[in-house]
C-alpha cells in the first residue's frame, strides 16, 4: 500500500509537531509583543503556514524518515532527521526572499530549525523503540497447493507493516506434519488440508493465507468455506503480499489473473492517461529550464574526460513495442559494444569515471526530457529496453509483453524499489513492480514515484 494507516498515523503527528514548533518558536521570538498563535500561523502568515507544513512533510518523506524499516537509534539514520529539517529550513528562506512579506526572520528559522531537529529526532528514537516492542501481528497459516516462495514468507515475517504472522503451512493435497512456529521466523510445510482446524487451533491462529485461490480442488474450497463459517478470517495471500511489497507477486498469479485485472487493457482510462500526458510536459519544461547548468556541466565534463560526441542514441522499443531513439549523455566508452550488444550492470567497467557521476545523480538522463516532450516517454514508467533485449526477455519471462501496454519512462517504481537490473532473473523482480505499476497507476502512485526517485538519487546507487 502507498500510504499505510500507521504512516498516516505518523505524519499527522509530524504535521502537528511543525505547526507546534513553528508556533512556539514564534512565541519565543515576540515575547511581549502581544503574542497570538492563531493570529500569527492563519492570519499574519496565511498561506505561509500551510507551505511550511508540505514542505517539511515532504523532505521527510525525501529522506525517508516514514520508512519503519530504519531503525534510527543507529546515527547514520538519525543524521536523515538533521537532513530533512535542514533541507526544508533551506527551501523555506528562499521562499521568505521571494515572498518577504510571510515574515519568517532568521531568529525565527534558526530556532525553528534546532527545536524540530531535535523533536524529530526524538520522535525517530521512540518509533523505532515502539517498533520493536509492539504487539506481535495476529497469527496466520498460509493455505497452498505448491512450495511457497521463501520472498514471500520473508515479506510476512520482517516487514514491519505486517498485519500477519506465519506459524505455519497447510498443504492442498500433499501429506505432512503438524508444527507449532515462532511469530515473525519463516516456517516449513506443516499439516494437509484434511487437518486444517486442527492446525488452527493448534498454532492458535485464526486467519488464513490462501495462494491461488482459482486452484483450490473443490473439496478444499468447501473446508475453508466452513473454516470461514466457524470465524476463521480467510485472506487472498497475493493481494497480502501486493500490498505489502509493492510488487504484482508473479509466482502466485496466473492468465487468470491478469484477465480478471481491467488495467491491464490498453488506455483503459484515458482521462487519466491524458492528465499524466499533461503532467509530463509541464514538468519536463520545468525540468529543461531548470537543468541547463547540469547539461553544461555534463558536455564540459564529457568532452574534457572522453573522446567523442557528449550525446548518445540508441533504439529502444516504446508503448505497444513502437521502436523510437532515446538520448543520454555519454557515460561509456567509444568501444563499449565492440563485443556486440551486453547488460549494463551497475559497476559496469565500460562506464568511464566522469560517466559514473553522470549515471549516479541521473545526469546522464536529462536528455530523455526530449523524448518525454516527444510523446515517447513518460516521466514515469517501465524502463526503456533495447529490442534485442525485449525478443530474449519476451521469450524467457512470463508477462513480459504486459509492460508495453503504457510508455517507457525516465523513471520507474521498479527503478526506485529494486537494484541495477543485469540479467533475466533481475527482469522477473523489475516487471512485478512495473506491473503494479501500471495495474494502480494513478496521480499519487505517480507523485509517491517521482518523490522515491528523489531518495534514490540520495541515498542509494544508480539503477
Amino acid at each position: 500500500m502507498l500510504v499505510s494507516p500507521k504512516t498516516f498515523s505518523l505524519a499527522v503527528l509530524d504535521g502537528l509537531m511543525v505547526l507546534g514548533v513553528l508556533g512556539a518558536s514564534a512565541a519565543l521570538t515576540r515575547i511581549g509583543s502581544g503574542f497570538s498563535l492563531i493570529t500569527i500561523l492563519v492570519r499574519e502568515w496565511k498561506g505561509a503556514t500551510l507551505i511550511a507544513l508540505s514542505v517539511h512533510l515532504l523532505a521527510f518523506y525525501v529522506f525517508e524518515l516514514y520508512n519503519l524499516r530504519l531503525d534510527f537509534r543507529r546515527l547514520t539514520n538519525l543524521l536523515r532527521c538533521v537532513g530533512a529539517v535542514a533541507t526544508a529550513a533551506i527551501v523555506l528562506a528562499v521562499s521568505s526572499f521571494v515572498v518577504p512579506r510571510w515574515g519568517f526572520g532568521r531568529m525565527l528559522f534558526g530556532l525553528h530549525a534546532v527545536l524540530l531537529t531535535i523533536g524529530t529526532c526524538l520522535s525517530r528514537v521512540a518509533l523505532s523503540r515502539v517498533i520493536e516492542l509492539r504487539e506481535p501481528p495476529e497469527r496466520a497459516m498460509v493455505v497452498a497447493g505448491a512450495p511457497v516462495p521463501e520472498d514471500v514468507l520473508e515479506e510476512l515475517a520482517r516487514n514491519p507493516e505486517s498485519p500477519f504472522a506465519v506459524v505455519g503451512i497447510i498443504s492442498v493435497g500433499r501429506p505432512s506434519t503438524i508444527f507449532e512456529s515462532r511469530p515473525g521466523s519463516v516456517p516449513p510445510p506443516v499439516s494437509p488440508m484434511a487437518e486444517c482446524a486442527m492446525a488452527l487451533q493448534r498454532a492458535g491462529a485464526r486467519h488464513l493465507l490462501v495462494a491461488s485461490v482459482d486452484h483450490l480442488p473443490a473439496q478444499a474450497a468447501q473446508e475453508l468455506l466452513r473454516l470461514k463459517g466457524e470465524g476463521i478470517q480467510v485472506h487472498e495471500l497475493a493481494s497480502i503480499y501486493q500490498g505489502l511489497s509493492g510488487r504484482v507477486p508473479l509466482h502466485l498469479v496466473d492468465d487468470l489473473y491478469f484477465l480478471r485485472v481491467a488495467a491491464f487493457t490498453r488506455d483503459v482510462n484515458p482521462v487519466l492517461s491524458n492528465l499524466l500526458r499533461v503532467f509530463d510536459v509541464i514538468v519536463a519544461i520545468v525540468l529543461l529550464a531548470l537543468s541547463w547548468p547540469l547539461w553544461v556541466l555534463a558536455y564540459l565534463g564529457i568532452k574534457l574526460t572522453m573522446p567523442g560526441p557528449a550525446l548518445f542514441s540508441q533504439e529502444r522499443v516504446g508503448k505497444d513495442e513502437v521502436p523510437y531513439t532515446i538520448y543520454k549523455f555519454r557515460s561509456m566508452r567509444l568501444d563499449a559494444e565492440k563485443n556486440g550488444p551486453q547488460w549494463a550492470t551497475q559497476n559496469d567497467d565500460r562506464v568511464t569515471p566522469f560517466g559514473r557521476f553522470l549515471r549516479r545523480t541521473r545526469i546522464d538522463e536529462l536528455p530523455q526530457l526530449w523524448n518525454v516532450l516527444r510523446g515517447d516517454m513518460s516521466l514515469v514508467g517501465p524502463r526503456p529496453e533495447r529490442a534485442v533485449f525485449v525478443s530474449q526477455l519476451t521469450r524467457e519471462v512470463p508477462y513480459y509483453a504486459l509492460r508495453f501496454q503504457i510508455r517507457p519512462g525516465l523513471t520507474g517504481w521498479a527503478q526506485v524499489n529494486y537494484r541495477y537490473g543485469a540479467s533475466v532473473d533481475d527482469t522477473r523482480v523489475k516487471l512485478s513492480y512495473d506491473l503494479f505499476y501500471i495495474q494502480g497507476r494513478s496521480l499519487s502512485l505517480f507523485a509517491v514515484t517521482l518523490l522515491k526517485t528523489v531518495q534514490t538519487v540520495l541515498f542509494k546507487p544508480g539503477s
